[in-house]
């Protein structure tokens, strides 16, 4: 409610600017970009087509003459402050993308976990697949926060001036828990035994 869906390839540079420019021109201009973007499989190709290539296409087309965005919003990780995965490394290169121009003013938003995401992973040992998890499972932690928490924040980033230009971690009010942990206590509440598999950290 109170929001127009429009489609669009972001992966498309040309369209996405003229798309913007449309925008631009018939709202009186666009203020502000919050970019959620994000690759399902977070292997190295989907990654930097999407968690680097395609928001760059967002900043980039947000900082055309024919759009002149004011301030970006990134959707990005907690867990990049450690970046032995794909995506994460993806998403810092972004950042400095970000935090390299000045066209725009930014907040870069840092999240733990979503609940929503966390829950999944019940559906998927209910089911009987195994738990997967990078490394030995300790490498990370976190203490999720709800969707519509985390969906206030990045509104509100948009005229909180204390956020501009900063980097902000955000997290849930809960005490940080590693992914095994999770893996632990989702299979202690279905009463199963835990079938773990250990990913690299290079995929």
């Amino acid at each position: 409610e109170g929001a127009t869906v429009i489609e669009c390839n972001v992966c498309d540079p040309e369209a996405l600017t003229l798309k913007m420019a449309e925008l631009a021109a018939e709202n009186n201009g666009i203020e502000s970009i919050i970019s959620c973007l994000a690759s399902r499989s977070g292997i190295k190709k989907d990654a930097y087509k999407i968690d680097y290539q395609a928001t760059l296409n967002c900043l980039e087309s947000g900082c055309d003459e024919s759009v002149k965005a004011r301030h970006f919003v990134l959707l990005s990780a907690f867990c990049v402050k450690n970046p032995w995965l794909q995506f994460q490394q993806a998403k810092l290169k972004f950042e400095a993308a970000l935090t390299a121009q000045n066209d725009m003013t930014y907040s870069i938003v840092r999240p733990t976990a979503f609940f929503k995401s966390v829950s999944g992973q019940l559906e998927v040992i209910q089911s009987g697949a195994p738990f997967v998890m990078f490394g030995d499972g300790e490498i990370t932690s976190c203490n999720p926060i709800s969707e519509a928490d985390l969906a206030t924040y990045l509104i509100d980033s948009i005229i909180d001036k204390s956020r501009e230009n900063k980097i902000i971690d955000l997290g849930g009010p809960d005490v940080p828990l590693t992914m095994k942990k999770q893996g632990e206590m989702l299979y202690q509440a279905v009463g199963k035994e835990p079938n773990f598999i250990y990913a690299p950290v290079w995929l």
